[in-house]
């Protein structure tokens, strides 16, 4: 009994995994308000109706998308649990500690942010959409904060702002927006983006670096 119900949950755990993999393509492809369950389900090699009994809701199909995205899709994790994370606490350095960060969470971004600029998109005519689309903006910023915490134990940041203040220019700075803008408008690759954010970053945000 114990082997039936766990191939069942594996079965279970493979119809989702396919069914993110193929709306990911689909959002991507044809944005929010385009993309139809019905193609979704045929990419995955699902009926509709098993992608509805999964999700639900094209809204809350997106989310799960977003978070396979950040988590990964193979062995999911959240950005904590990475060994970049434990390595960036444990950084004496806090400009080191921020590069530490931007490269670790480089990848996510790598994998997040064209579907949640389609997520971004869709909040602007869509009310369930912008509360999905408040709640992952919600959890970025509290990690955001989080690491501005982390470096702030090492050293002061710049004077002249908030705590809430340099999240904002934490997030707008490295963010899926500017990662979008400028690995798909501006033609920058991966590692020019994240050079810079390296480069940039530690100014914006720490106290005297000299």
């Amino acid at each position: 009994m114990t082997a039936v119900k766990s191939a069942r949950r594996e079965n279970a755990l493979a119809t989702r995994r396919r069914i993110i993999k193929a709306a990911h393509a689909e959002f991507v492809e044809k944005g929010f308000h385009g993309a139809t369950m019905a193609r979704i389900a045929k990419g995955a090699g699902v009926a509709s109706q098993t992608v509805y009994f999964v999700f639900h809701t094209k809204a809350e199909l997106i989310s799960a998308v977003i978070d396979t995205a950040v988590m990964g899709e193979g062995d999911p994790l959240p950005p904590e649990a990475h060994p970049w994370w434990t390595q960036m606490i444990a950084e004496p350095d806090a400009a080191e500690a921020i590069r530490i960060f931007v490269r670790g969470a480089g990848d996510v971004y790598a994998r997040a942010a064209p579907i949640s600029e389609v997520l971004r998109a869709a909040a602007l005519t869509d009310a369930e959409v912008r509360r999905t689309h408040d709640h992952h903006t919600n959890l970025h910023r509290l990690a955001f904060r989080e690491v501005l915490e982390i470096l702030q134990r090492k050293t002061p940041l710049r004077e002249g702002r908030t705590i809430e203040e340099h999240t904002d220019v934490f997030v707008t700075v490295f963010g899926d927006s500017t990662y979008y803008l400028l690995t798909r408008e501006r033609g920058w690759s991966h590692a020019r983006v994240i050079d810079w954010l390296c480069d940039s970053l530690p100014g914006l945000l720490l106290g005297d670096l000299r």
